[in-house]
């Protein structure tokens, strides 16, 4: 086995896996390993996003494009790349920082990473059950479950001080896995029952407030309730050492995701909490709590009005966003709100059972609308930081997208469709590396890693068809 170095291991407890943070980045220029040129991306929205390699983002469906060969093909290349990571470590990236081999599989001890893999590609036609790598791997997540439910970066025997470091996002992950495998013809239909009973539960007490969890008396008129933080295990230590939780919308879009796979019952109680937290990171005034507040840096947060670029959208937590802050004259702040979140508030909002036609739905919609593009991440003002997150990005847009149940995406602003799907193909095919994978110019949320990358396009593209 490719053993992890215990010290290097402990430097990834102590860093922000992107699991952690991934706060989405905006119109950022374009990640290395595509040809377009970084810098290209302008600062707003009213410039198309064609181009050789990117997205049409013009409105027309390219019919000289077959969408679904050229998915397939890119799909492919990129399995080939990631069979070639089983049970390694690319070498590309920063061992000393990242701290646990790149690879996935049962040697590589890396559970997210697998489990990731193995969601990427399940429903592809590169997803084979017989596979060996890809029914070892899933033997191999089943028989690393903690008891109490939950999974960490690595087993315990080999990381012993990792446990519940960002396990409800790790947890999150597998448990989706499992829901699908247990419903797919196969060799684990119908045999997963267990270990998703357990994950679920673990996810479902981790939820802030949560009657069964450790902050079962945390006051509903807090920020943070009704939403997920990094793991159970942190929670007693947040709420009653810190004096609130670390829930934002990253990690409580992954809970929810598990949580819709896992069948979790529409009168579960924990729904209704959690559109409290969901509505509480929406930027606009009219969904808010009455007397509910927020501070930024011990400034009241206001949310957005409409007619304010940020309405509708979402934020981070109540009380932070990766894209920034504005400053009003009444000395209260408005945070910004940005693509990856604003997508996973409205996929969020399906699961946990708003309908459409609701206004949180329709105003969240509406951003999405206004802030169309594959090129970067919508809501970061700053050139420099338009492609934090990307691939992050645009995981999350095909996943909610999907879940939307649309193929075109109207702009009526420019009075565009976009056929999303073949631009989401048509940009993440000029962006992929000559060995299959994607990468990321910007290391942030560990976005220096091909083989995250790769999960994050592949994922995409499995929704894309």
């Amino acid at each position: 086995m490719n053993r992890i170095k215990m010290t290097t291991m402990l430097a990834l407890l102590a860093a922000s896996l992107v699991f952690a943070a991934c706060g989405g980045g905006n119109n950022a220029a374009a990640p290395a390993g595509g040809n377009t040129p970084a810098g290209n991306a302008t600062a707003d929205n009213s410039t198309a996003c064609a181009g050789t390699d990117g997205g049409t983002d013009n409105g027309g469906n390219d019919g000289g494009f077959d969408t679904a060969a050229e998915r397939d093909a890119v799909v492919a290349k990129a399995w080939k790349y990631l069979e070639g990571m089983y049970d390694g470590d690319d070498k590309t990236m920063d061992e000393n920082k990242v701290g646990i081999p790149g690879g996935w599989g049962r040697n590589s001890s890396n559970i997210p990473y697998t489990a990731m893999v193995l969601d990427a590609i399940i429903g592809t036609k590169v997803w084979d059950s017989k596979n060996p790598k890809i029914a070892e791997s899933i033997d191999w997540l089943v028989s690393v479950q903690e008891p109490g439910g939950g999974y960490s970066y690595a087993p315990a025997d080999v990381m012993p001080q990792a446990k519940g470091v960002r396990a409800v996002y790790i947890t999150s992950i597998v448990a989706t896995l499992f829901a699908q495998l247990n419903k797919m013809d196969g060799p684990w239909k119908g045999k997963l029952n267990d270990p998703i009973a357990k994950a679920r539960d673990y996810i479902k007490q981790s939820q802030v407030g949560n009657a069964d969890g450790p902050a079962p008396d945390y006051e509903k008129s807090k920020v943070g309730f009704g939403g997920w933080a990094y793991s159970k295990e942190e929670i007693d230590d947040a709420v009653h050492g810190k004096g609130k939780p670390a829930s934002n919308m990253s990690t409580s879009s992954f809970a929810i995701d598990a949580l819709h796979a896992c069948g979790v019952s529409e009168d579960d109680p924990l729904w209704a909490d959690a559109l409290t937290f969901l509505k509480r990171n929406q930027n606009a005034g009219e969904v808010q709590d009455e007397g509910f507040e927020a501070m930024y840096k011990g400034k009241p947060v206001k949310m957005a009005e409409k007619g304010d670029p940020n309405y509708g959208g979402s934020i981070y937590s109540e009380e932070t966003s990766k894209a920034g802050a504005t400053e009003n004259e009444d000395g209260t702040v408005t945070l910004a709100s940005y693509g990856s979140m604003t997508y996973n508030l409205l996929r969020a909002y399906l699961f946990a059972g708003l309908k459409k036609d609701s206004v949180p739905v329709k105003l969240a919609w509406g951003w999405i609308q206004r802030n169309y593009t594959l090129e970067r991440v919508p809501g970061y003002p700053d050139a420099a930081d338009h492609n934090r997150g990307l691939y992050y990005y645009i995981l999350s847009m095909s996943k909610t997208l999907d879940a939307m149940g649309v193929d075109m995406l109207e702009e009526p602003e420019r009075g565009l469709k976009h056929d999303w799907k073949q631009d989401m193909v048509k940009r993440l095919k000029g962006l992929q590396n000559g060995n299959g994978s994607w990468v990321n110019d910007n290391e942030d949320w560990q976005e220096d890693s091909p083989v995250l990358c790769t999960c994050y396009a592949l994922g995409a593209l499995r929704r894309a068809k």
